[in-house]
């Protein structure tokens, strides 16, 4: 089974997934829609999950202190840190892009979720390694704070496979293209 990098996250109408002190309270303020951004069907999908150290803590710290949101799933944490103990998750110095993306398909053919934050996101851009980007927009305009994309990613090209509002959201789901912007040769139109 070949595996897929998703890039499923949220952010705000100006492109930002968190406030300057690293609040995500803003995706709160939206009510949340029926169905739940088919995040069930989605988790469902997955064989292991990505993300990068702060990501980690802020779950761990913040957002769900005492219970490990993703049990049972395999959970990989790129960090610098040393000496970190969690059997929740996989910690791991190896630098975000090919080796890691490697490393976890080769124990979780499938589905990976990419959950961020935007400096991992920048390195497996400059691979060109998410194979799917479904980012759902808040109705918020935040002014300044953690950005989705953070300066220094490479150009990259996609493709719109579906656009749809979701109560006050809006989900834009792109697929890749090939590293020069075209479309995989099975999808070329012939000669």
């Amino acid at each position: 089974m070949e595996s897929r990098l998703i890039l499923y996250i949220a952010a705000s109408l100006d492109g930002y997934i968190a406030g300057k002190d690293g609040s995500i309270r803003f995706l709160d303020e939206t009510p949340g829609p029926s169905p739940d951004l088919d995040y069930e069907d989605f988790y469902r999908s997955l064989q292991a999950v990505i993300m990068g150290g702060n990501t980690y803590r802020q779950i761990k710290n913040e957002l769900s202190p005492g219970k490990w949101p993703y049990e049972g799933m395999p959970c990989y944490v790129c960090t610098r840190r040393k000496d970190q103990s969690d059997p929740n998750v996989c910690f791991t110095s190896l630098p975000p892009g090919r080796p890691l993306l490697d490393f976890v398909s080769s124990r979780h053919p499938g589905n990976i979720w990419l959950l961020g934050g935007g400096e991992i996101i920048r390195c497996f851009m400059y691979g060109n390694l998410i194979d799917r980007y479904c980012i759902y927009v808040m109705p918020t305009v935040l002014g300044s704070g953690i950005p989705l994309f953070p300066a220094g990613f490479p150009k990259t090209s996609l493709k719109l496979e579906s656009c749809r509002k979701i109560g006050e959201i809006v989900e834009l789901a792109y697929q890749k293209r090939d590293c020069a912007g075209t479309p995989p040769p099975s999808k070329l139109p012939p000669k």
